[in-house]
C-alpha cells in the first residue's frame, strides 16, 4: 500500500435547515458568528491532532487516521467514542441555537445530520480524498431530517448501551446516489421513521410465524404441546406450539411448514385462511410481530433439542394446565383453536 494511503474513520456532519434559515433577512448579521461557533464546537470535541477538520459551508468533514490494528474490539470502542462525541456536539449545538435565538430574537430550528464510515483513503498535503470519503458524504445526505447514519459493514457491532445518554440504532438497507450497490446502515430513530418508497429503502424487521397443530387420535381431537427447555433465553420452561423467525423470500405458510419440519421433524398441512396475529415484546427490545396458523398433522414423531417434552393433549387436558405454564396468552389461543379446527377442518 502507498505511503500516502491511510486507514481512517470518516465523519461528515451537516446543519439541517441552515440554507432556509440563513435566507431570512433578520438572520444575516450574525450568520458568520453562528457558523464560527459551530465549527469551534466541532474542534473542541474532535480535537486536533487526533482529528483533521475541513469546514464545508454549514458542515464539516472530520478524519481520524486509525493507527492501531482494526479488530472488532477496537472498532466497537472507536464507534462508541465517536457517538459519545456526537452526543456532546449535539448538546452544545442545541445550546448554541437556544442562545442565538434569545440574543437575536429569532427562531433557530436547526439540527445536525451525521454520516460515518471507515476505509482506506489517500492523504494529500492538505486534504483526504477517495471513494470512502464520497461514501461518507452520501451517508450524511440521507441523515434526514437529522440523526446519525453509520456504515454497517464497517461497524458491524454497536455498543448495547452508552454511558450517560440513550440512543437506539436500527438496521436498514439503502440506495445511495452515485453508488451502484445497496448499502447496509445503522440509523437513528429520526431517520428510520422517514417515509421512503420501496425502491429507496428495504427495512429488515424481524417477523415470526407459528403454528397450532392438531390430529385426530382414535376419535379424540388433540393438539401438540411442546415445552421449551430451561436453557432458552426467551420463555424457558413454558409451553408453546411451534414457530420462529420468517426467512427471506419465504411465504408465511412455507415458513410455518419449515419450522415444523426442521424443529420438530414433522410434516404438517398449514391452513392459510385460518390465522391470528400476535406479537412478542420484551423489556428494552423491539416488538416482534407474528402470525399463528392452524395446522393439521400429517406424519412424523416430534423431537427437538430445544424442547424438554412433547405431548398430544385433548381439550380437557389443556384446560387443566395452569395458564402461567404457557407463553403469555397462548393457552387462550389453544382453547380457541379447538373450536376453530372442529368447525372448519374435522
Amino acid at each position: 500500500m502507498n505511503d500516502n494511503t491511510v486507514n481512517a474513520l470518516i465523519i461528515f456532519v451537516d446543519v439541517r435547515g441552515f440554507t432556509k434559515w440563513a435566507s431570512q433577512t433578520d438572520v444575516f448579521p450574525f450568520i458568520d458568528e453562528f457558523g464560527q461557533s459551530f465549527q469551534k464546537i466541532l474542534t473542541d470535541e474532535f480535537k486536533y491532532p487526533d482529528f483533521f477538520q475541513k469546514n464545508l459551508g454549514d458542515g464539516a468533514l472530520l478524519i481520524q487516521e486509525l493507527i492501531e490494528k482494526t479488530n472488532s474490539s477496537f472498532l466497537e470502542k472507536t464507534i462508541a467514542n465517536t457517538i459519545k462525541s456526537i452526543y456532546d456536539v449535539e448538546n452544545k449545538f442545541k445550546r448554541l441555537c437556544e442562545n442565538t435565538s434569545l440574543s437575536n430574537g429569532c427562531k433557530v430550528n436547526l439540527n445536525l445530520g451525521w454520516g460515518i464510515t471507515k476505509g482506506h483513503i489517500k492523504k494529500t498535503d492538505s486534504d483526504y480524498i477517495g471513494s470512502e470519503v464520497n461514501k461518507g458524504a452520501r451517508l450524511c445526505s440521507i441523515a434526514r431530517p437529522c440523526g446519525i447514519v453509520i456504515d454497517k459493514d464497517d461497524f458491524q457491532v454497536l455498543p448495547k448501551k452508552f454511558k450517560g445518554f440513550d440512543v437506539k440504532f436500527y438496521h436498514q438497507t439503502r440506495n445511495l446516489k452515485g453508488i451502484t450497490d445497496t448499502v447496509d446502515v445503522w440509523v437513528t430513530k429520526e431517520i428510520a421513521n422517514q417515509f421512503l418508497t420501496r425502491e429507496n429503502i428495504k427495512l429488515t424487521p424481524e417477523v415470526h410465524v407459528a403454528g397450532t397443530c392438531f390430529k385426530n387420535e382414535n376419535g379424540v381431537l388433540k393438539v401438540l404441546l411442546a415445552k421449551r427447555s430451561n436453557t432458552r433465553k426467551l420463555y424457558p420452561n413454558l409451553y408453546e406450539g411451534c414457530g420462529g423467525q420468517l426467512s427471506n423470500n419465504e411465504t408465511f405458510v412455507t415458513g410455518v411448514a419449515r419450522h415444523y419440519k426442521l424443529e420438530f421433524g414433522l410434516d404438517v398441512e398449514v391452513f392459510e385462511h385460518m390465522h391470528k396475529f400476535y406479537y412478542i415484546q420484551q423489556p428494552n427490545e423491539p416488538i416482534i410481530p407474528g402470525i399463528r396458523f392452524l395446522c393439521k398433522y400429517i406424519e412424523g414423531n416430534p423431537l427437538s433439542e430445544n424442547h424438554s417434552e412433547f405431548n398430544w393433549l385433548s381439550l380437557d387436558e389443556i384446560k387443566r394446565i395452569p395458564e402461567e405454564k404457557f407463553i403469555p396468552e397462548l393457552k387462550k389461543d389453544f382453547l380457541e383453536c379447538f373450536d376453530l379446527f372442529e368447525k372448519n377442518v374435522v
